[in-house]
């Protein structure tokens, strides 16, 4: 019994694997703020990283700043307000093929 039951939940739990975030929260998972970068570098970078890994992008001028959107929810948004520099990732789905956009956020936005 305790095997049929394992072997009914797995297809659950690998679709729960493919959302670690509610998309609909409005949170973001990643939020820093740097008196350093500046808005255009670290968009550069994570275009620059896309590029790399031949992602597609959606870029949208937001009120001091840059949106970028790259499918299935996954958003950037990178601001200069106040002094400093704001860097949040709200995160969609998560693909094999989108994980690099947590670690070009590490690399362009420390």
């Amino acid at each position: 019994m305790k095997k049929l039951a394992a072997a009914l939940a797995l297809p659950l739990l690998m679709s729960a694997c493919g959302r670690f975030h509610n998309a609909d929260a409005g949170q973001p998972e990643v939020d820093t703020a740097s008196t350093e970068n500046r808005v255009g570098s670290i968009v550069q970078c994570i275009a620059d990283e896309a590029k790399k890994h031949n992602a597609t992008f959606k870029q949208t001028a937001i009120p001091q700043g840059t949106m970028l959107e790259f499918g299935d929810s996954n958003v950037i948004k990178v601001r200069y307000d106040n002094g400093e520099t704001v860097y949040r990732f709200y995160p969609g789905e998560r693909h094999a093929s989108n994980l690099w956009i947590e670690g070009a956020g590490k690399k362009c936005a420390p």
